[in-house]
């Protein structure tokens, strides 16, 4: 008779160590790079050939006054050690000229949500409240709906989404979130 056990599959990745399961943790990856035709492929490319445990991802023009570099904000779950891989072979791709990798701790984050809530006249004034107390504005108000937009923390976005469901969401649209080292200046 064969015994069968409830085991889970792990995933090998190349140039990984056997961290112990539970030793993960979120970073914060902020990756510089040139705007070139198939320079944010090839970034996502390792991502994706690294199987990269991806949070969030989000891109967008970067540096202070060159708009020919794109900043790619990552939020990636893994060991020490995996990430440290992932940052190597990040730093490897030509069009890259900076990796920031910071513990999740080490930055701050922003996401930015819209919120649609089904409204009635009896309680558009309770959701304009709610959404005040989370640092939401109100972007328009119909006979039908309110639509909110927030711009706070994953966490914080979260909790206020789940004290509006008793008043009915209608649409939800979340943009990941991007970060920025916290102190004076980033570590590589």
């Amino acid at each position: 008779m064969t015994e069968i056990t409830n085991q889970q599959a792990s995933i090998d990745r190349p140039g990984h160590s056997d961290a112990p399961q539970g030793a993960e943790r979120v970073y914060a990856l902020i990756i510089l790079v040139e705007d070139r035709p198939g320079a944010v492929d090839r970034v996502v490319g390792v991502l994706r050939r690294r199987r990269a445990n991806m949070q969030t991802l989000t891109l967008g023009r970067g540096g202070l006054s060159d708009s020919s570099i794109v900043r790619i904000s990552v939020f990636v779950s893994d060991s020490e050690v995996g990430i440290d891989h992932l940052v190597e072979q990040l730093r490897k791709i030509v069009d890259v000229q900076r990796v920031v990798n910071l513990p999740y701790q080490q930055s701050v984050s922003r996401e930015l949500a819209l919120i649609k809530v089904s409204s009635t006249a009896e309680n558009v004034n309770a959701i304009i409240d709610l959404g005040t107390l989370f640092g939401a504005r109100v972007l328009e108000i119909t006979p039908e709906t309110i639509t909110l937009e927030v711009t706070n923390s994953e966490e914080s976005i979260e909790k206020l989404v789940v004290l509006l469901q008793s008043y009915g969401i209608r649409d939800v649209a979340r943009s990941g979130s991007v970060a920025i080292a916290r102190g004076a200046d980033e570590n590589d």
